[in-house]
This record gives structure tokens, C-alpha cells and sequence, in this order.
């Protein structure tokens, strides 16, 4: 497996060096080290939040930044989301297309959009871009005190009528005032219903532990019994389960640390690495008792510190160009990146799982997979992550 991983690792390289395009394969494993690499980035400091970031939607909408972006920005842009080329043109396609596909499902609802100051103008190109390959809406906007409260009620509105009502506050007056040039926000929701159900008569409250043996909540816990992808990985501490979606492009991965405590330990080792490709390489079809906590969790944060771990500092400073977007003769920035995502985890499916709890003892060799205390899932569409996060405080609201 390693000497695969490598190989992978060795034609990303090529290709990024001799600057060819991209080919899927390529860019669905870059894309999958970035999500790592923000989840790390966002959640090594939240382990005792229900974390969930887009990894996805976040990459596409700095793509259009990037495509805005001039210099020293747009090298740290690039570099730091992994878009792979320094050609604007092709990342706009790129990533473009990328969010079109992600997003073709009614259970996603995806809302990104740059907000500028009123008395400064968008490039007709920027603008132009932005509304083709991103359906992104470029507005100007008044940001200064008393006039920032209603304009980031507007602003949040917009994304919770975009989200269907899933994502609220997105924005907070006082990260708007005389100084704010610009602000991007970016929103997503999913919520979608299995291919293998979950049947409601068989959710029961069950124990969930916090992961440091200082308290323990009754969470509904929802169960199946059918085949799925499982695998043991003993370089992650860690077990791992794939829950495919009613639309076969979708599907959850859920890795469930070996110890209660083992949630920082995992969030560590996943850094850096394409969580697809190594659990693939590890998990088999098999017969498998799974135990989920029934969940929604909702998660906004401000990207400028995550961002900065990732090399990604210039865009939020008065060196920041973004000539690009701009109709100016002097550079300017962009204050905030504002990212909230949303994801619920219900009964909802089709089809009924092998047997009824009753009945589970007749299959042998039978996986038992228990999330009963802190654990990292991922939503993945094809071969690439849109979502990704962490349960360590089951609640459902």
C-alpha cells in the first residue's frame, strides 16, 4: 500500500511541475489532502465541539478568489488550497466543474458569494466568471456602522434562503465596519437518505460517551445490520465503516477511534493524507452490526486562522491584491472568509437492512461497529470529500 500511495504522491508531482492538466484521478487525491489538512487545521483545537466543515465548497470559492488575485496572494492562494496550477483559466474550470458535479443533487444546497464595499467597483470579467462557473453572486454592500447590522442580516438571509433554511448566521454585524472592503461567505448543507435504512423502530437511547470519562449522554443511536465496507486500521488506531447514500455518488465514511479518548490522536494521523485512497486499500465488503448516533450538527467559523496555518495570510492584510477583482489602481483585501456548514444523520433509506435484531445472531463472523463515543465521519461524492467533521457531544436538534 505504501509503495501505491507513493506512486500517487510521485504523479500529483509530475504533473504539478511540468504543468499539465490535472488529470481525476490527480485531483481528487489533492483535493482529499486539503480536506485533511483544513479539518486539522479547523478541528485539532475543537475536541470538544461537533465540528463540520465543506473542505469542497470552501476550495471552490477561494478558486474564484484566486482568480481574482494578483502576486504574492494569489502564490499563497494556490499553494495553500492545493489548486494545482497557476493558470486562473484553467482553476476557474477546474474547480468550476467540480462544484457543479458535487452539487447536482437536491439534498445539497450550496450558497457562496463575495461581498464588496459599496464605494468600490467588481472587474466585468470577475463578475462574469463567478456567475457562470460558480453560480456565485458578487453584490456590493453597505458596511458601516449603523448601516453593518442590517447589512449582515441581508447578507445571512441570503444564505439561509439558498440552504433551505440550514444555514443561519452566517455573518455577524461586528466583523462588518468603515474598514471592511470585502467579504466572502460560504454555506452548505446535505441531508440525504440512505440506500441501506436504518429503521426507526430500532433507534434506542444509548450511551455516548465524551471521550475523556467525565460525562456520558443518552443519544438516540440508530442500528443496522447489513453489508457494507468495513476495515481495522492499525495505523489509524482506528475502525472504519462506509454507509452508502440512495444516490450511489454519495457515500459516509465513519471512523470510529479504537480508544474513547482517541479522537485528537486520529484528527493527527489524518493530516496529510488522502483518507480515501488509504481506507479503500483496507476495506472489504463484509457483514457488519452498526451502532450511529443519530445527529445534525451545524458549524460556522471565521477561515482567517485556519487559513494562516495553511500558509494563507496576505489576502486578510493591506498587502493583500486582488487587482484582479478590483477596478482600482491600488490594491485591496479581503477581511473574513466565512464558512458554515450543516449535516443531518437520520433514518431516512429505502432499503431494509438483512434481518431484524432479533434474528442477528445467525450470521457468523459478523462485524460489530459501536460509535458510542467520539468519532471523524466523511461525506464523499465520487472519489472526493465535500465533508468532513467530527461527533464528540451527541446532540440531535
Amino acid at each position: 500500500m505504501k509503495s501505491l500511495w507513493l506512486l500517487v504522491i510521485l504523479a500529483v508531482f509530475s504533473e504539478l511541475s511540468q504543468g499539465k492538466v490535472l488529470s481525476n484521478t490527480v485531483q481528487s487525491v489533492t483535493r482529499n489532502i486539503l480536506a485533511a489538512d483544513l479539518y486539522n487545521a479547523v478541528a485539532s483545537d475543537k475536541l470538544t465541539e461537533n465540528v463540520v466543515i465543506s473542505p469542497a465548497a470552501v476550495q471552490a470559492s477561494l478558486a474564484l478568489a484566486y482568480y481574482g488575485a494578483k502576486g504574492k496572494t494569489a502564490t499563497e492562494l494556490e499553494n495553500g488550497l492545493r489548486l494545482g496550477s497557476n493558470d486562473p483559466e484553467d482553476v476557474v474550470r477546474r474547480f468550476g466543474e467540480f462544484q457543479q458535479s458535487f452539487t447536482r443533487d437536491n439534498y445539497i444546497r450550496l450558497s457562496n458569494q463575495i461581498y464588496i464595499n459599496e464605494n468600490l467597483e467588481f472587474k466585468g470579467k470577475f463578475k462574469e466568471v463567478a456567475q457562470r462557473n460558480f453560480d456565485s453572486n458578487i453584490e456590493k454592500a453597505d458596511f458601516h456602522p449603523p448601516y453593518n447590522k442590517r447589512t449582515a442580516e441581508r447578507i445571512s438571509k441570503a444564505v439561509e434562503t439558498k440552504t433551505n433554511g440550514k444555514i443561519t448566521d452566517i455573518l455577524k454585524p461586528q466583523q462588518l465596519d468603515d474598514l471592511t472592503e470585502a467579504v466572502i461567505v460560504n454555506g452548505m448543507s446535505f441531508s440525504a437518505p440512505w440506500q441501506k435504512v436504518f429503521r426507526a423502530d430500532k433507534t434506542t437511547k444509548r450511551d455516548f460517551s465524551d471521550g475523556n470519562g467525565r460525562q456520558t449522554y443518552k443519544v438516540d443511536t440508530m442500528w443496522s445490520l447489513n453489508n457494507y465496507k468495513y476495515g481495522e486500521f492499525s495505523n489509524l488506531d482506528a475502525t472504519a465503516v462506509e454507509l452508502p447514500y440512495q444516490n450511489a455518488d454519495y457515500s459516509m465514511l465513519v471512523i470510529l477511534p479504537n480508544r474513547s479518548n482517541g479522537l485528537r490522536g486520529l484528527i493527527q494521523n489524518l493530516s496529510g493524507k488522502n483518507l480515501v485512497t488509504l481506507l479503500d486499500a483496507g476495506m472489504t465488503s463484509q457483514k457488519v452490526e452498526v451502532y450511529l448516533p443519530k445527529f445534525s450538527v451545524s458549524f460556522g467559523i471565521n477561515l482567517q486562522e485556519p487559513f494562516r496555518k495553511l500558509g494563507i495570510t496576505t489576502m486578510f492584510t493591506r498587502d493583500g491584491d486582488f487587482g484582479n477583482m478590483y477596478r482600482m489602481f491600488v490594491s485591496h483585501y479581503i477581511n473574513s472568509v466565512n464558512h458554515k456548514a450543516y449535516v443531518e444523520v437520520i433514518e431516512d433509506g429505502n432499503e431494509q437492512p438483512l434481518e431484524s435484531g432479533g434474528l442477528k445472531n445467525v450470521f457468523s463472523r459478523t462485524k460489530k461497529f459501536d460509535a458510542n463515543h467520539p468519532f471523524v465521519f466523511a461525506i464523499k461524492h465520487k472519489d472526493s470529500i465535500i465533508l468532513m467533521g467530527h461527533i464528540a457531544n451527541n446532540v440531535y436538534a
